[in-house]
Formats: C-alpha cells, sequence, structure tokens
C-alpha cells in the first residue's frame, strides 16, 4: 500500500497493513498518541501499487457522508438513560452500534418484555428531532460527488437506515440528487456486515466488483466490502478507526477529495 504524508507529501511504501500498523485493536486504542494519531498523520491515502480505475463509488450513510455519528450516539445514550437505565455502556460500546441495525442494537439489551418497536420508534423521535438543526454534510462531500459524477462514475449509498429516513437526510444535506441508487433497511434481508446490500447495489447499478468502492465508518463496512468482493475505503475521522483498520481495507482517506484519485 502507499501512504501519503500529510505534513511532507512525500510517497512511502507500505507493503502490508501490519507494516504501517502493528499490535492488536485493544493495544492500538490503548495507544492513541503513538498509533492512532500516527496513522491519521502518515497513512492519509492508502491504495494498492497496482494499476486501479474505480468506476462505481458506494458510500456508508452515517459518520462517512454526513456528520451524524455525535447525534447518533446522544440519542443513543438518551434510550439507554431511559430504557436500560442499569446498563452502564463505555464511549467505545457505544461508537460499536454505529455499524448495527436499531433492531440489533436494542434488540440485544432489551428484555423479553420490553417492546423493541415502541423504543426503536422512540430512539427515532430524539434522534429525528436532533437531526432537523444539527445535520450536515462532511466538507466536501457534495463536491466529491459531481466530480465523479462528471466523470462519468456511478454512485450508490449502502445504509442501515430506513429508506424514507436516508432520503430525508440526503435531502437535507443537499446529496440525493448525486445519488444513482440507495439501499436501505428494508431492502434486504440480511444486513452489513453481511454482503447482501452491496450486492443488491451492484445489481441496481449493473456495476462490477472488480470496478466499485465501498467506503464506510465502521468495520462492518470493511466487513461487508470484503464479503461483496468490492475494494473497501476506511475514512480516517471514524471513531472506530482502529476496528476498521484490523480488517485491512485496501484504502484510507482522511477526507472525501482523496476518492477523485482513484478514477
Amino acid at each position: 500500500m502507499r501512504c501519503v504524508s500529510s505534513v511532507s507529501l512525500s510517497t512511502s511504501i507500505c507493503r502490508s497493513p501490519s507494516s504501517c500498523w502493528a499490535g492488536s485493536p485493544s493495544s492500538w486504542a490503548k495507544d492513541t498518541s503513538s498509533k492512532i494519531r500516527h496513522f491519521m498523520l502518515i497513512c492519509l491515502w492508502m491504495r494498492q501499487e497496482r494499476a486501479m480505475l474505480i468506476k462505481t463509488f458506494l458510500f456508508d450513510l452515517d459518520g462517512t457522508l454526513i456528520r451524524s455519528t455525535d447525534i447518533i450516539i446522544d440519542s443513543l445514550k438518551e434510550v439507554f438513560a431511559k430504557y436500560f437505565p442499569t446498563i452502564k455502556l463505555s464511549e467505545k460500546e457505544f461508537s460499536a452500534m454505529l455499524g448495527q441495525t436499531l433492531y440489533q442494537t436494542f434488540g440485544y439489551y432489551a428484555d423479553k418484555d420490553q417492546d423493541v418497536e415502541m423504543i426503536i420508534e422512540a430512539y427515532r423521535a430524539i434522534s429525528d428531532a436532533r437531526f432537523e438543526t444539527g445535520l450536515e454534510a462532511y466538507p466536501q462531500a457534495r463536491d466529491t460527488m459531481r466530480y465523479l459524477k462528471s466523470k462519468g462514475c456511478k454512485i450508490g449509498i449502502v445504509t442501515s437506515k430506513k429508506h424514507d429516513i436516508a432520503q430525508a437526510h440526503l435531502r437535507q444535506t443537499r446529496l440525493l440528487d448525486l445519488v444513482d441508487a440507495l439501499v436501505a433497511f428494508e431492502d434486504v434481508d440480511k444486513h452489513k456486515p453481511d454482503p447482501e446490500p452491496i450486492l443488491l447495489a451492484l445489481t441496481k447499478l449493473e456495476a462490477k466488483p472488480e470496478e466499485t468502492v465501498y467506503i464506510g465508518d465502521h468495520e462492518n463496512d470493511i466487513k461487508a466490502a470484503k464479503a461483496a468482493g468490492v475494494q473497501a475505503c476506511a475514512v480516517t475521522y471514524s471513531k472506530r478507526l482502529a476496528e476498521m483498520l484490523a480488517e485491512h481495507p485496501e484504502f484510507a482517506i482522511d477526507e472525501l477529495p482523496h476518492l477523485k484519485d482513484l478514477i
């Protein structure tokens, strides 16, 4: 893999992920100054040495294209305080939920006498109120997507959100008109890390796996991409960076415009 330094902009070659990143995920999380921060400064852009031509870009939504991570986690905390007051979770445990469906998250913690559907609706009411005023796209998301479209690339969204909510958030952040295909929660039976959502997006876009990259902010995104046979790209502004890198994505970017170098 090729790593571009944000300090000198010089190029060095990493022959494998482990050469840029040593140790276990647990050790990375404990040593952010010398490992995660080092990666974010030095390995901002990783790519395979072999030439590639990407024609289809598939994006996760939350935490990848739109700044929704903190809103989601704060909403989860409020729901847990109300419905699961005896359960105390760490920030890392809350961030792990970002790659799950709401049914997976609340279904895991709910007692038999608790109504998961009711809890999910309570979460949506809380998060929707926050999304109305606090939702925005990441810097240059629209410009990057417009550039990719101008070069003839196809763009798809693969998310665990419900279809109408995903559409609303894409519209609110002025990205919806740039999307060629949307795969959401109710479109599939299995969800990430299962490859089904990505495979459906490939079918909708008539895209070839070897010419496709999936960009995400959670280890489940990387797992799903690899299971579907597409290239995997991690965003380094994720709260799950160490866990993503443990899955050995083909690429890592610190900002969306770096995707332009793939075409």
